[in-house]
């Protein structure tokens, strides 16, 4: 697992030497791309920039100040190394990108730790989200519901006939499978 890090840089001889140091610390999973001339479309440029395992997306971006003359670096850093990458990089004088700069977030909520893991907001204001995902009605008429197709009525009125297809729907046992199955529902043994 690596991760990608992304600096642009002025000239191509800045990007050399950034590149140079990297590989002197053992980095050897670096990418460089320089300005190919004033003819080369945004559109190859970005070709260029994601063979170097780059977002599509992010070399449309990159492409745009490599088109005017600077040079992209980047290294796919190895786990736990990014850091020592980030700071050979930005010791050669990166300038913007052109990438927006996404700002750190730290949201920890001791009482929800789920949703602070996930990014998640604790309340949601959708007040039935599941419906939505899914694509159903929070409510239903009994002519789409699971009781309309099978022919019972969505809310019964009076007594619920008890052995409809042969089986009660409700149990007067508290533990039916344990009963079925001749098990005690508590022992004593471990």
């Amino acid at each position: 697992m690596s991760n990608e890090i992304t600096r642009m840089f002025a000239d191509a001889a800045t990007a050399a030497r950034a590149a140079d140091e990297l590989r002197e610390e053992g980095f050897n999973d670096i990418f460089v791309v320089n300005s190919p001339g004033a003819d080369v479309p945004q559109s190859a440029i970005a070709a260029q920039i994601a063979e170097g395992r780059v977002y599509l997306g992010d070399a449309r971006i990159y492409a745009s100040g490599v088109a005017a003359g600077h040079s992209l670096l980047t290294v796919h850093a190895p786990f736990g190394s990014g850091k020592i990458v980030e700071s050979i990089l930005d010791a050669h004088g990166p300038i913007e990108s052109g990438m927006p700069r996404v700002a750190p977030v730290s949201m920890w909520d001791e009482a929800a730790p789920l949703s602070s893991v996930l990014a998640m907001p604790t309340v949601i204001d959708d007040p039935d989200p599941m419906s939505r995902v899914m694509g159903i009605p929070p409510l239903t008429g009994s002519d789409c519901s699971l009781s309309g197709a099978i022919g019972l009525p969505l809310l019964a009125e009076g007594d619920m006939p008890d052995n409809r297809w042969g089986f009660k729907f409700l149990s007067d046992n508290p533990a039916p499978l344990s009963s079925m199955l001749g098990l005690p529902v508590l022992t004593k043994d471990r």
